[in-house]
């Protein structure tokens, strides 16, 4: 049986209407959001999405025909990935009451879903801010948003931090506190950021 036709996305990709181009289109999307997350711009490649998906670096620029059409599909899938972990994440946190310092750290492992290590400001937030800055990602990364700090309110309402109302601060803060950590040259980038978060908290809980 052969491919259906497929049209133009929104990014200049192609976007199958079915037919068994579909899975494999899926499975390079799929690679390309882990290669993101795990490893930012730079490896948002057709060769590098090709072999992680497992297909023949054809299929990657039949599907994809630009790099600007694989990294827009590659955000896109990437926020959603991280949107659906956080949300997961948060509410699988058994509700108790939280120091500080521990729903700080909660709240920065939640936001970085689905997995977060001591290079997040290089492989995951510096990617982020770019993005925010390129007018053709701008939007994915705002209509992404919303949903991460849904799960930062469920975070805050388990850990016993339900009277801070302003979850978009939060975020700004935790954003704020992992650049200040890696520019002051620390090495542990999430205990200095937990420790700033959490100084927050200690404070709005007072």
């Amino acid at each position: 049986m052969r491919d259906e036709p497929s049209r133009e996305g929104q990014y200049g990709e192609r976007a199958m209407v079915q037919g068994r181009g579909a899975d494999k289109q899926r499975r390079m999307v799929e690679a390309a959001a882990l290669l993101l997350i795990d490893e930012g711009f730079a490896a948002i490649t057709h060769r590098r999405v090709a072999d992680a998906a497992g297909v023949p670096q054809g299929s990657a620029s039949y599907y994809f025909p630009t790099r600007s059409s694989l990294v827009a599909t590659a955000v896109r899938a990437a926020e959603d990935l991280r949107g659906r972990s956080a949300m997961s994440r948060a509410e699988a946190l058994p509700s108790r009451r939280r120091s500080p310092d521990d729903t700080a750290r909660e709240l920065i492992e939640t936001f970085f879903a689905p997995h977060v290590d001591e290079r997040v400001v290089t492989a995951r937030l510096d990617p982020m801010l770019s993005a925010l800055r390129d007018p053709a990602l701008a939007p994915i990364m705002r209509d992404a948003r919303p949903r991460l700090l849904a799960a930062l309110r469920v975070v805050l309402d388990r850990s016993g931090f339900d009277h801070v109302d302003d979850v978009d601060l939060i975020a700004y803060l935790i954003d704020a506190a992992l650049l200040n950590a890696a520019g002051s040259g620390e090495e542990r980038v999430l205990e200095f950021a937990s420790g700033v978060v959490g100084r927050f908290l200690d404070h709005d809980r007072r």
